[in-house]
């Protein structure tokens, strides 16, 4: 829905365009007016002004009665003002308004929380998740909710909205390269040190980056990612010798092996491509590269290293 700040600045925006108004001269003008302040409503609520924030959402409401959102944000400042029942009446306006049935539910659980109503609390919270609720980070941090946090009926709710929002968490595929995950000193078979890699797990589990820095000055990135539909793993690596390489595979007994091809910028030079990463009984991880030489027509080692954690 939306603002009243947005409605009037599309209507100046539909004014010029219906005035015939060249687009230059329309850029001009935009360059010389003040910057667009944000919406009065969302602004009090922003900053905590709780009795604006409601004052100034019934407005919206009283001009847009199909409005959805304005009742839930208004649910949320009376709890925040400590007004509980009043937030309940309110939320079940918004329930006939169709407003989102899990973010009701969830504010209804805070409320009846509050008001030491346990059970129908908890039922709320299993409406909530019933309903999809994703808001992890409000889950996380809803004070209102403290003391239920070590209940299974909590924990059960907790478990599925953090599946919903990092679903690669729960695949048991999608960790089998975490084992190179860490801080690494990276050493040649000799013991020379070639350099340092921080391989972290990112985005909710769904992708591993790791940030190479060698020892001579060299720099590199990739991003590797489980595919699902695939049932296979990708690795794209850019490194600042102009070095560029996508490869997939899958892990077998601990090994993750994948294969694809590196590009040389200099030489626009493609070739195939492969590489290996084992975790050895010791804890350290050997990572082996290996680019197919076209005039040898055998493969050559590109790189091979022993990691030992740092961390």
């Amino acid at each position: 829905m939306p603002s009243r700040f947005a409605l009037a600045c599309w209507c100046l925006l539909a004014g010029s365009w219906l005035s015939g108004t060249p687009a230059f001269a329309q850029d001009a003008a935009a360059e010389s007016e003040p910057a667009a302040v944000a919406d009065p409503a969302e602004l009090a609520f922003e900053q905590g002004r709780w009795e604006d924030a409601i004052s100034e959402y019934r407005e919206i409401l009283a001009a847009y009665p199909e409005d959805r959102l304005s009742l839930l944000r208004i649910a949320q400042a009376q709890r925040e003002l400590g007004r509980y029942d009043e937030a309940l009446a309110t939320l079940e306006q918004a329930r006939t308004a169709n407003a989102p049935e899990a973010m009701i539910d969830f504010e209804r659980a805070r409320n009846l929380a509050l008001l030491h109503r346990d059970d129908e609390s908890l039922a709320s919270l299993d409406a909530a998740d019933h309903n999809g609720l994703r808001a992890l980070t409000l889950v996380e941090q809803a004070h209102e909710l403290d003391g239920y946090r070590t209940s299974s009926r909590f924990q059960r709710v907790y478990r599925n909205v953090r599946a919903r929002v990092y679903p690669c968490e729960g695949m048991e595929a999608a960790n089998a390269f975490d084992f190179w995950v860490g801080r690494w000193e990276v050493r040649m078979p000799d013991g020379t040190l070639v350099g340092t890699n921080t391989i972290s797990k990112r985005d909710g589990g769904c992708s591993i980056q790791e940030r190479w820095e060698g020892a001579g000055g060299s720099s590199g990135t990739s991003l590797s990612f489980y595919l699902p539909s695939r049932g296979e793993w990708r690795q794209v690596w850019t490194g600042s010798g102009g070095t560029f390489f996508d490869i997939t595979g899958k892990p077998d007994s601990g090994t993750m092996h994948m294969e694809g091809t590196l590009e040389y910028a200099d030489t626009h030079q493609v070739v195939a491509f492969r590489g290996t990463w084992k975790q050895g009984p010791d804890g350290r991880v050997r990572q082996r590269l290996e680019e197919f030489d076209l005039a040898a027509q055998t493969w050559i080692v590109w790189f091979d290293g022993f990691y030992q954690r740092l961390d």
